[in-house]
């Protein structure tokens, strides 16, 4: 997707956050945005699907946005898949075996999917072959 207000709609900081930045430009690290949210600008090299594996989160929906490069995004239900790593609140993450069965979303420059907290998610994975990429993954906290 990249119809911003689409993420405005989720949580205005975070589009603000992206019109009002270089995106590219950033420096790796943490934001801390308003209400709770913030993004972790990332740089790193997408992974063969082999060596990828799900997630999920309770609290925080992902707002996964494509700086530069091109991957491949795979969501499931979290009722499908099969948990290795229990949940760990401190990181507000539990993680899955791998599986072929997602539907695939492939995000390029300027893309961005919206991952609610009980979607498994499987993120970096290559689209055509291993490449770098540069990405910011938003976390918006669930209103309870």
């Amino acid at each position: 997707m990249k119809d911003l207000e689409q993420i405005k709609a989720l949580d205005a900081s975070c589009y603000d956050f992206i019109k009002n930045n270089d995106m590219a430009s950033l420096e790796i690290g943490r934001y801390d945005l308003e209400n709770g949210s913030y993004v972790l600008i990332q740089s790193y090299t997408s992974k063969l699907r082999s060596a990828a594996r799900y997630e999920t989160h309770e609290n925080y929906y992902d707002i996964q946005y494509v700086i530069k490069g091109k991957e491949i995004i795979s969501i499931i239900p979290r009722e499908k898949l099969t948990v290795t790593e229990p949940y760990v609140p401190e990181k507000d993450i539990t993680f899955y075996e791998n599986s072929f069965e997602g539907i695939d979303h492939v995000l390029s420059d300027g893309d961005f999917l919206i991952i609610a907290p009980a979607d498994g998610h499987m993120p970096g994975v290559c689209a055509d072959a291993q490449s770098e990429i540069r990405k910011a993954v938003f976390k918006v906290p669930v209103k309870k």
